[in-house]
């Protein structure tokens, strides 16, 4: 298999699992910001797409599509160069997403072993209580957005459109200062469950 097929295999596995994976994110920022209702519309929505996502073929399904998203990637990275701001957009928005998905993919599967809901009250946790919310609320922040970048710059890679490009990271943007502000209540922090506040602060201290 020549150098070019590997190519040519390794594009269209990140394609699909990339495919795959902004189905499911789609809906995931959609319940995440249904924060800024309140926790009980946010568990509301994640419960009924839980029915969906939580099927054991489909959870099977995203979470290696996560392992080829993050697999794939990393090897387009050092087979192809880049040299355009777009392409380096692309690069260093997709590094982070690549450790995003790692660290918060792992951290719900560990907090599901020690018997914790994955709720809105886990990821909350680290956003409302200090000192762990110098590390969560730009860790979140940056997701959203490097997701909205990511996608921007393949989107002006792919059709030249500054315009369009420039609308999707924005909105991506927009959508991250949302989420963190509907998760700590605009700032003024939300009562975190005792398990969960337990979780956070033997994690991070505090």
């Amino acid at each position: 298999m020549t150098k070019s097929t590997v190519t040519v295999y390794t594009k269209a596995g990140h394609y699909w699992s990339g495919l795959t994976l902004a189905v499911y994110i789609s809906f995931h920022l959609f319940n995440q910001l249904a924060s800024l209702v309140g926790e009980h519309a946010h568990i509301a929505v994640m419960q009924a797409f839980r029915s969906v996502y939580r099927h054991p073929a489909v959870e099977a399904l995203l979470l290696a599509a996560v392992a080829f998203q993050v697999i794939t990637g990393l090897l387009l990275i050092f087979t192809r160069r880049r040299s355009t701001p777009a392409e380096k957009i692309q690069v260093y928005s997709g590094l982070y997403l690549s450790f995003f998905l790692l660290f918060h993919v792992g951290a719900v599967l560990y907090g599901r072993t020690l018997g914790l809901d994955t709720n809105f009250y886990f990821a909350a946790a680290g956003l409302n209580i200090h000192p762990a919310t110098f590390f969560f609320i730009p860790y979140y922040f940056f997701a959203v957005s490097a997701i909205s970048l990511h996608v921007a710059a393949i989107h002006y890679i792919k059709t030249g459109s500054l315009r369009w490009s420039r609308a999707i990271a924005v909105t991506g943007l927009l959508a991250a200062a949302l989420i963190i502000t509907g998760f700590t209540n605009g700032f003024r922090w939300r009562h975190m469950p005792p398990a969960n506040e337990q979780f956070i602060r033997q994690s991070f201290g505090g």
